[in-house]
């Protein structure tokens, strides 16, 4: 899939596959907001990777952050073309038990 001069917005991208994805799309000629909820990581991430990637703080658990984290984005990067979700949440439920499989 050619990408250059596409915008991605790329949640968990300060670390694991979604780093591995953002450096990817960078490298291919995307310009990609990273939104994560590692401050550090994700301004790291950007400084290494210098123009094409810019860092946005957010929690994809919180719609506000995301909405806000979006805008922003596109304000700064243009529209977005590619939207790639890698941030790492879950439920800390029981899956089955003695009733048989959890209402997930």
């Amino acid at each position: 899939m050619n990408v250059e001069g596409s915008t991605a917005f790329v949640s968990g991208g300060a670390s694991g596959l979604g780093e591995a994805t953002v450096r990817l799309l960078v490298e291919r000629g995307a310009r990609v907001a990273i939104a994560d909820v590692d401050d550090d990581r994700g301004r790291a991430l950007c400084s290494e990777l210098g123009d094409g990637a810019v860092f946005f703080h957010a929690d994809v658990t919180d719609d506000g952050e995301v909405q806000s984290a979006v805008g922003v984005a596109v304000e700064q990067l243009g529209e977005l073309r590619l939207v790639v979700g890698c941030a790492g949440i879950g439920l800390a439920a029981r899956v089955l038990g003695r009733e048989g499989p959890a209402d997930l």
